[in-house]
């Protein structure tokens, strides 16, 4: 038997070697698939300057600008995408309920659908969170807000497509927007003043009103910050599953994990769009209620 020297200067088979080299090497190629397979979940997880379109990458424009980085990146392009088939499905939909109203029919199909959608926001969230007249007149901006965060949810779930909502810098941008119409809406409605006193609960005894508003102050933050967070999470959360179980066909290099990895990120692709108007809902129903407190403060 040829033999060759070990590290520790004792003598192993050679056949020893080759398997211990093998399995070094076996070690270093799953390691390079996990590599893979989590670079490949951050790609798509993540913002970035290109655009996928499956047989091509397009780079977009980069903008700099008196130390500000205006670049248009792929979540900027997707929520483009999503104000545009906003836009254009309402525009159709009106269109077809007047003609369908016109001839005194029912709205059917995607009109139908929207309408219920619609119908659906304004009574159960504005008007139960914010009265009869603020919640109408408030109705166009929770709408808003329900339907652009829906598409964006849903666009993410279209092969080539990514989500915008899975981008803490956009899920923060509506947070500070809901924080600004919270604010704004009770300052419009009991004065500068009054609204600032309103945060803290009257007929409190006087040495508890420095915790109150600390208290109050810092719960004025944790709201938005909350529903920023959350939507953030969540959305990311069903990405990185998706994507975790099918790179298990990867990783273990194995046509029989197809069978187990397949059905488990069917599954959760068919939970996420649950999650996508759920978590729609959520903000929603969330700043309506905070924008309620707001307009009607407990006294």
């Amino acid at each position: 038997m040829i033999e060759t020297p070990g590290a520790s200067g004792h003598d192993v088979p050679q056949g020893a070697a080759h398997a211990a080299a093998a399995a070094a090497e076996h070690g270093a190629g799953g390691a390079g698939h996990s590599d893979d397979i989590g670079a490949t979940i951050m790609h798509h997880i993540t913002d970035g300057h290109t655009l996928d379109l499956g047989f091509t990458e397009v780079h977009l424009p980069q903008i700099h600008l008196w130390g500000l980085d205006l670049s248009i990146t792929k979540h900027v392009v997707m929520m483009w995408v999503a104000a545009a088939l906003l836009i254009l499905l309402f525009a159709l939909a009106l269109r077809g309920m007047r003609g369908m109203r016109g001839h005194g029919k029912a709205p059917r199909g995607m009109a139908n659908l929207l309408e219920m959608l619609v119908v659906f926001v304004r009574d159960e969230v504005c008007l139960k969170n914010l009265g009869e007249h603020h919640g109408r007149k408030l109705a166009p901006y929770v709408l808003t807000l329900f339907f652009f965060i829906l598409t964006c949810n849903l666009l993410g779930l279209v092969p080539l497509g990514s989500t915008a909502t899975g981008n803490i810098n956009v899920t923060a941008g509506l947070a500070i927007l809901s924080f600004l119409m919270i604010q704004l809406e009770g300052i419009r409605e009991h004065g500068f003043f009054k609204h600032w006193k309103n945060l803290v609960p009257h007929g409190l005894p006087v040495f508890v009103l420095p915790v109150m508003i600390v208290v109050e102050v810092l719960g004025m933050f944790v709201k938005p910050f909350a529903l920023c967070m959350r939507l953030f999470a969540n959305m990311t959360a069903g990405h990185v599953a998706i994507l975790a179980f099918l790179g298990m066909i990867f990783i273990f290099q194995s046509a029989w994990a197809s069978f187990a990895a397949v059905p488990l990120a069917i599954g959760i692709m068919l939970l996420e769009i649950f999650v996508a108007f759920l978590q729609a809902y959520i903000f929603t129903m969330l700043t309506s209620l905070f924008i309620g407190f707001s307009l009607h403060p407990s006294h």
